[in-house]
């Protein structure tokens, strides 16, 4: 293994997604969404570029690096929505997957009235 390998963080996720908490690691190069489907756990995804919203998260705990995160506002990012298909771990996280929905109204409801 080489020096930069082992120098890579390596975090703990924990995800809820329609009832079930779901555990894995998630290294600091590897985006959430990757780290899930490694570990065997299905979370809502579908363009996997930030463009989308399919796989919106609400993060509770911890923080991620989400530079391509497109399809989620600055402001709403510093409150907790992320999207994990370009979302790397900057500390263990707690989420909530399945927001698609919630960063919509968040992001658009006001339009829809």
């Amino acid at each position: 293994m080489s020096d930069t390998a082992a120098a890579v963080a390596t975090y703990n996720v924990s995800a809820e997604f329609e009832g079930a908490t779901h555990s894995f690691p998630c290294q600091a190069d590897q985006t959430v969404l990757n780290a899930a489907e490694a570990a065997g756990v299905t979370l809502p995804s579908s363009c996997c570029s930030g463009v989308c919203t399919t796989c919106a998260a609400v993060i509770s705990e911890g923080s991620v690096e989400q530079s391509d995160a497109m399809g989620v506002k600055a402001e709403l990012q510093q409150q907790g929505f992320a999207l994990l298909c370009v979302s790397f771990p900057r500390a263990d996280l707690i989420l909530k997957a399945g927001q698609e929905d919630a960063l919509y109204e968040a992001q658009f409801g006001q339009y829809q009235k």
